[in-house]
């Protein structure tokens, strides 16, 4: 039979054996030496430094996860094992460990046990370890460590009992169960090679019973639908030398059945980050097929990826607790799901009532429920919650009697101080539980008197809430006198303001039933007075509201007025500017009115409609009038002639106006409350999932007063990773968006301004060259912002350094750099370039970002501001399919613009002088309003 690993690691364990006892001496004689040279050496003061950090942190916070990680690393570097051993059972206490870790720790303690007391707390280790999560390799881990102690028969009891744990905790890991069964194998196929098959009876019979051992190992994993069975069904064979059991045949084939309708479900389990819902269809079809040994191994095996859900853990125990009702199996979970997920006070109230369900010992369900109020629930209303399922466990086994009884004084001062826990932390403002003492009191007490006082200071405390008046007089009603039922009548009457009405047909239809014509009349009264006042105050209140919404729509047409008046000058303007520039055409002059000419003689060659001829633009030669001028004479200027109107030019098709400039913070108080709210209220976002409200508002204090934190979340209640943060002030808020990017957790998260209409991310840097600040690359991922702040800080004074990074928090390798001055940033630069920080050589450069592609500039921008054109061909240029459809025949080669000259005046020729191929210098005469009359007409 081929050699195990069992053997090849009792081989390697004699060689180590051997090794040590040849180096013994050695080692004695060189242990002096060894010692002084460690005592030599100390501790490197940066990670002494850290580790002080670390135990800080826990200290002010024991829930810090990430502290405690730090801690167990940093000592691991160090040789205080005994520090390392206080901080690996801190860290386990407050939470559960991973695999990985209690690997880690496990290894650490096997090096150092030597004494029998030792190997018993490496055992304890296995033992914790194998109960936070579903974790096939330190089961593995575990098996091997048992196999130490087969040199005696306790010791192989013990092995194999450690190797049936294994099999019922992840024997039916479908990828991962057969290393299990395979270890189990041979461990058994080692005992059975130390075994003589031949000799006395008994050893035949020894090595008989060993050998059935192994061959029933191999049908119980055969039955199971586990990935690689082929290979173990083949090596069953070869075991038996193929004197293979029929039903073991037909257990393997049902088996790979089975195997065969799951392996799309394993498929999905591949990979680092397994999608939970991938888990649930698996979930879901294992509930139908309702095995309940696998529905729990897939629910441990989604637990161990997703152990921060807690709608999981819910439906996990849901389903012990409903279908398996077993206690030692449904309260470990519990046990493991409160040290998971603290903060689900839904698990917590399951875990008490299956306490009582189960008849645990009071002192376990006290202790318990002392536990959950210390978890620090994120809503007040969870204490709520908890406080009422602790008082209905209390209620149930309260014994009653006429006389008070120890379990009814106990039950009393539990909601004494139910009522001032809540008070402190708000959680409940209906007063829940002072209801519930004040129903026991009138009910299970007897005592009615101590009812009233409790209702009295919670009807003190919504006096005008009709809901809580009539909940008092159905209390009276039930327990208490008439007398006292209508002073509660008329008090509520007199009180309530939201819905009168209610009470009115109550107290009406009550002395209907029980009272007098007196009293009836004098209900009657009552109710007329109340329904009259809160007729007057609906009537106030609908006028004002009426007034408010005429105010309003006043206002909305007044500024609709102020649009169409503004949109009527805009066209009018327009209109004018239009009329003016045909008639400076005309003119040849800007805004020349031309006086008649005055007939002059024939002396002077001229012809009677002859204009004189006007001086040019810019020429100071003045020009006598003509004979008759009367002289200056102020003429009025044509219709629609504006002196002070700006020549403006019409914008382009689609040219819309620029949005008003946004609010100035000098004009804060003038908007309206919703307006500054927004204002004062800032956006985060990339959020880690785990962020709770708390911790937002513990970062986001620094930057002013908070009045709110709405952490935005899902349905399940978990963070969709973005949140609103309102403060008091205007300037709190602006303060608090100067710390964009900044960490929480290991995660930047990005502040800006609240503003849902927002539909893309500005930039807020400069885009061109900057001369005192420096751009990074090449950096090394492990490189913090401290790191670059101390290697930079050196050649002048920082502004910020600001490391890019992406969302997850995870450097990207740059980093900006922000001098004061420019001289700064220059030595810098000349003194950092190709410097190596960390493992990797830098890239330093003065930052001048390329430019964006969004800021080359619109084409069909500018072809309708500026007329120009520009032909659009595809990438090839043009292509054969764009031709012109213009015919040959009339299609004429365009003309470049010519360049205009001045307009000059031209005089009129005389009829009859001019022929058709003359038009004096060039231009046609005008035609008249009849002539276009007489072309249109042929």
């Amino acid at each position: 039979m081929a050699s195990t690993y069992l053997e090849k690691e009792m081989d390697a364990e004699m060689k180590e054996l051997e090794d040590d006892g040849d180096m013994e001496e050695s080692d004695d004689e060189n242990d002096s030496g060894s010692d002084e040279d460690l005592k030599g050496e100390e501790e490197d003061p940066e990670l002494l430094k850290n580790i002080a950090l670390y135990e800080e942190d826990i200290s002010s916070n024991p829930y810090n996860y990430s502290a405690h990680y730090e801690l167990v690393t940093a000592l691991r570097k160090t040789e205080d094992f005994e520090k390392l051993r206080e901080a690996r059972k801190r860290f386990h206490k407050f939470y559960p460990l991973t695999s990985d870790l209690w690997l880690d720790w496990i290894s650490d303690e096997q090096k150092i046990a030597t004494s029998e007391e030792e190997k018993k707390m490496v055992d304890d280790l296995f033992e914790k370890g194998v109960k936070d999560y579903l974790s096939v390799d330190l089961w593995l881990e575990y098996c091997q460590h048992s196999i130490g102690g087969i040199g005696t028969k306790e010791g192989i009891v013990r092995a194999r009992e450690i190797h049936e744990k294994a099999i019922i905790a992840c024997g039916l890991h479908i990828s991962k169960g057969a290393l299990i069964w395979e270890a189990y194998r041979e461990f058994e196929s080692a005992l059975l090679s130390m075994m003589t098959p031949t000799g006395s009876e008994e050893l035949e019979k020894n090595y008989a019973d060993q050998k059935k051992k192994v061959e029933n190992l191999y049908k119980r994993q055969l039955r199971q639908p586990l990935l690689g069975m082929e290979d173990t069904f083949n090596e069953y064979k070869e075991f038996t030398k193929d004197a293979t059991d029929g039903n073991v045949v037909s257990d393997y084939h049902k088996a790979k059945e089975k195997l065969k309708a799951r392996q799309k479900f394993e498929k999905k389990l591949i990979g680092e980050e397994i999608p939970i819902e991938n888990y649930q269809e698996y979930i879901d079809f294992e509930m139908k097929e309702k095995d309940p040994t696998r529905i729990q191994i897939i629910f441990e095996r989604s637990i161990t990826d997703h152990c921060l859900v807690s709608t999981l853990w819910s439906q996990y125990l849901t389903y012990l607790d409903s279908n398996l009702k077993i206690s030692t199996v449904s309260l470990p979970v519990f046990e493991r799901s409160i040290r998971n997920v603290p903060w689900s006070v839904e698990i917590w109230c399951d875990y008490l009532r299956s306490l009582e369900r189960y008849e645990e010992p009071h002192s376990e369900v006290l202790s318990l429920f002392e536990q959950g109020l210390s978890a620090g629930f994120a809503q007040p209303a969870a204490y709520l919650e908890l406080w009422l399922c602790f008082i209905d466990y209390l209620r149930r086994r309260t014994v009653w009697n006429k006389d008070i009884t120890e379990s009814m004084s106990a039950l009393r001062t539990v909601f004494e101080r139910a009522n001032l826990h809540l008070a402190k932390c708000g959680g409940d403002p209906d007063f829940e539980v002072s209801k519930y003492c004040a129903n026991l009191e009138a009910d299970q007490f007897g005592v009615m008197e101590n009812a009233r006082k409790i209702w009295a200071e919670i009807t003190a405390a919504h006096p005008f809430t009709a809901s809580v008046w009539l909940e008092y007089i159905q209390l009276e009603k039930t327990f208490g006198d008439k007398k006292h039922l209508r002073k509660a009548y008329q008090r509520g009457l007199e009180k309530t303001h939201d819905d009168p009405e209610i009470l009115v047909r109550s107290f009406t239809q009550f002395e209907r039933e029980e009272g007098s014509l007196e009293a009836f009349e004098h209900c009657r009264k009552l109710c007329r007075i109340k329904m009259e006042k809160v007729g007057a105050s609906k009537s106030k209140g609908d006028a004002k509201k009426s007034e408010e919404e005429q105010s309003r729509h006043d206002k909305i047409e007044k500024k609709k007025e102020k649009d169409k008046e503004y949109r009527r000058d805009k066209r009018k303007q327009i209109s004018a500017e239009k009329r003016g520039d045909v008639q400076n055409t005309q003119n040849g002059k800007d805004n020349v009115f031309l006086k008649p000419s005055v007939p002059v003689s024939q002396q002077d060659n001229r012809s009677w409609y002859d204009t004189p001829e006007l001086p040019e633009k810019g020429s100071k030669k003045v020009v006598a009038p003509p004979p008759g001028f009367p002289g200056k004479k102020s003429v009025a200027p044509p219709p629609g002639f504006n002196e002070n109107m700006k020549r403006t030019i019409a914008p382009p098709p689609g040219f819309k106006e620029p949005l008003p400039k946004k609010q100035k913070s000098d004009d804060f108080d003038n908007l309206s409350e919703h307006q500054q709210r927004k204002l004062r209220t800032v956006f985060l976002s990339n959020l880690d999932f785990s962020v709770t409200d708390t911790e937002v508002n513990d970062i986001m204090r620094s930057s002013g007063v908070i009045l709110e934190v709405r952490l935005v979340k899902k349905p399940n209640g978990q963070s969709k990773g973005f949140a609103f943060v309102e403060f008091e002030k205007h300037s709190e808020a602006l303060e608090a968006m100067k710390r964009d990017n900044e960490l929480l957790g290991l995660r930047p998260m990005y502040i800006s301004e609240c503003d849902p209409e927002k539909k893309a991310p500005v930039f807020k840097f400069d885009k061109g060259l900057e001369k005192n600040k420096l751009f990074i690359k090449g950096l090394d991922p492990e490189v913090t912002k401290k790191d670059l702040t101390e290697v930079f800080e050196k050649f002048g004074k920082l502004i910020d350094v600001r490391l890019v990074t992406y969302r997850n928090g995870h450097s990207k390798g740059l980093a900006f750099v922000d001098y004061e001055e420019e001289v700064g940033a220059a030595t810098a630069l000349i003194k950092t370039d190709n410097m190596k920080i960390k493992s990797k050589e830098i890239q330093v450069a003065l930052s001048n970002p390329p430019k964006r592609k969004d800021d080359a500039p619109n084409q069909s921008d500018v072809r309708s501001l500026g007329g120009t054109e520009a032909t659009e061909f595809g990438p090839r240029g043009k292509g054969r399919s764009q031709v012109a459809f213009t015919p040959r025949s009339i299609s004429v080669p365009a003309k470049p613009p010519s360049k205009l000259e001045p307009m000059k005046f031209v005089k009129p020729g005389v009829p009859g002088l001019q022929s058709e191929g003359n038009e004096g210098n060039g231009t046609k005469p005008s035609k008249s309003n009849e002539d276009f009359r007489k072309m249109l007409l042929k």
